[in-house]
């Protein structure tokens, strides 16, 4: 398995995330992006705005950005940067489980739930796929990332499988973690996420 060479494996899985997390490119984290994020997801889920799913990751994106802006953004003009994020996702989440559970679970809980669209406690891959798109991965990575995540080959992904993944991703150092691979591969020098290449 390669290794990251420029950054320990943390860090890395902060940098993908925070390209996922910054819809408009501007280089900075700011409410704007959160509410974004919220929608796509909602709309490549095919789930109607107004829906009690919809609503309930609304209320859990924008919990999570007054979490972080509180944690995070030390000169408080409203924006997380880069190393903001990193610092602030290592400080506040990685090395903090009571704060992750507290902070980060109920973002993972919500995003997972408007996934499973039959809510049968699965995730199939197109679900996944779905998932995906919304957060900018490219299909390969997507195709990648279930495989990996799914470990006895059935074609399918358990919301608590997911969430145990989602929480590896966001607080493991450990290159085994299955975590890692949540959405695709963070090893590879080109990890490309929308249109940007990290």
């Amino acid at each position: 398995m390669p290794s990251v060479e420029t950054q320990d494996l943390l860090d890395r899985k902060f940098d993908v995330c925070f390209t996922h997390a910054d819809v408009n490119g501007n280089g900075v984290l700011e409410p704007a992006d959160v509410l974004a994020l919220a929608a796509r997801i909602a709309t490549y889920l095919g789930e109607p705005m107004g829906s009690p799913k919809t609503q309930k990751l609304f209320q859990t994106f924008e919990h999570f950005w007054s979490d972080v802006q509180a944690k995070m953004d030390v000169d408080n003009d409203g924006k997380v940067t880069p190393e903001e994020w990193r610092n602030g996702l290592r400080k506040s989440f990685a090395e903090d489980s009571e704060a992750y559970k507290a902070g980060f679970g109920p973002l993972a809980e919500a995003i997972f739930t408007i996934c499973d669209r039959d809510d049968n406690g699965f995730l199939e891959q197109s679900e996944f796929a779905k998932f995906h798109q919304a957060f900018g991965c490219k299909s390969a990575n997507s195709q990648l990332a279930f495989q990996k995540l799914d470990s006895n080959g059935d074609g399918q992904l358990t919301v608590d499988e997911l969430l145990i993944a989602w929480q590896e991703y966001y607080t493991s150092n450990d290159p085994n973690a299955r975590g890692n691979w949540l959405y695709g591969d963070v090893w590879d020098n080109t990890v490309v996420v929308g249109s940007k290449t990290i």
